[in-house]
């Protein structure tokens, strides 16, 4: 398949980039002909074939473009472009129905004069797990096939393109594995804890994956803490994605997080942690929020009234006395969090909450954190 005429998933947004229209249908953007990659017409059958070996079921034309527009947010019938390659789901799908994905991330030709790899491998001889996984991809996407499911869970190689970077949630015991495979925010790329955050078809009534967070929350809440900080300090740099959908779930993150420790006092609630640390980090953020009415997340607007409450109060000035020469600055009340900044001896502070052993304050570089009270001198 052409890899000029595509059409950019980065997981969460489709970018489109300049290619040709239908009726141009795989003529490459380049007027050298020697360019022009004609593989993919020698390719096909044998995919085709290997998918129908291996009691592969095509869908109907329109359950084909029906199933695309869910997992991709692609509209093949109204797009202009001949191919979308789905960057981090690992899938081409071909825009003239043909009815599958091609999964494969091999170079297509002759290598050095070593012959047609590709051809070997489609036809078993090469790298048996890469057709493996095109026939998986493909009966679990568009078969919803039980035994195909059976074997990604068992693998797992594929797991997180399917559920995550192609929006498949239909399966539970699928959905259940991958829930339970996520531990830390740091074990994942970018790429992926975004496309946590998103579905993929824009179209939807909710674009925010509510579901997959909540049940994230429910059973690694670390997990979606971690996932809210990280949207925060990344959220200038995800250029392709709507500010105010970026606002949105930031809130909605928030949200769920003070429903959970609604009950608890303000020092163990880390939903308004997350509140408080924000909007000292940055004043704009609060001001964004109270224009939006707080996106109707209830629980941000009541919290955000107590924020407002104590701000009015008198804050503590004080200063860093550590034998070492220094503190630091954790990201919540453990000496094993991580360390948002580390603080030189006699460096003057402001206590935003001095209750319990651990204190929160704002540096004179505006970071705010928590410093062990033992460290801390009020002046």
């Amino acid at each position: 398949m052409k890899k000029l005429l595509i059409l950019f998933i980065t997981t969460f947004l489709i970018n489109s980039c300049n290619s040709q229209s239908k009726k141009e249908k795989m003529e490459t953007t380049n007027s050298n002909k020697a360019n022009e990659d004609t593989s993919y017409t020698t390719y096909l059958p044998l995919m085709k074939k290997l998918l129908k070996d291996n009691n592969y079921n095509y869908p109907k034309n329109e359950e084909f473009r029906k199933r695309i527009r869910e997992y991709t947010g692609v509209d093949l019938e109204n797009s202009k472009y001949n191919d979308v390659y789905l960057k981090n789901g690992k899938g081409f799908i071909a825009l003239d129905n043909e009815g599958f994905i091609d999964s494969y991330q091999v170079d297509r030709g002759s290598i050095d004069g070593a012959g047609d790899a590709f051809s070997d491998i489609l036809s078993g001889g090469l790298n048996e797990s890469l057709n493996e996984d095109f026939i998986n991809y493909n009966k679990v996407l568009f078969n919803d096939d039980l035994l195909s499911i059976a074997k990604v869970i068992a693998d797992k190689k594929i797991i997180d393109d399917i559920v995550v970077y192609f929006n498949y949630e239909k399966n539970l015991n699928l959905y259940t594995t991958l829930i339970n495979s996520i531990k830390k925010i740091d074990d994942h790329p970018k790429d992926f804890n975004l496309a946590l955050l998103w579905y993929n078809d824009k179209s939807k009534p909710e674009i925010i994956r509510e579901k997959i967070i909540s049940d994230l929350e429910n059973k690694n809440p670390q997990y979606i803490y971690d996932l809210t900080y990280f949207l925060f300090l990344n959220n200038k740099k995800i250029n392709e994605v709507d500010e105010k959908l970026i606002n949105k779930t930031l809130a909605y993150l928030i949200n769920i997080q003070l429903k959970r420790d609604d009950e608890k006092d303000l020092s163990s609630n880390k939903g308004y942690q997350l509140l408080n640390n924000f909007y000292v980090q940055n004043a704009q953020f609060l001001e964004t929020l109270q224009n939006s009415n707080y996106f109707d997340f209830k629980m941000v607007d009541k919290y955000t009234q107590i924020y407002l409450s104590l701000k009015k109060e008198q804050t503590y000035p004080g200063y860093i006395q550590d034998l070492d020469g220094y503190t630091n600055l954790r990201k919540e009340k453990s000496s094993s969090s991580q360390i948002i900044e580390k603080i030189k001896s006699g460096e003057n502070i402001e206590i935003l909450d001095n209750s319990g052993d651990w204190w929160l304050i704002v540096t004179h570089k505006g970071n705010t954190g928590f410093v062990h009270k033992s460290k801390i001198v009020i002046q």
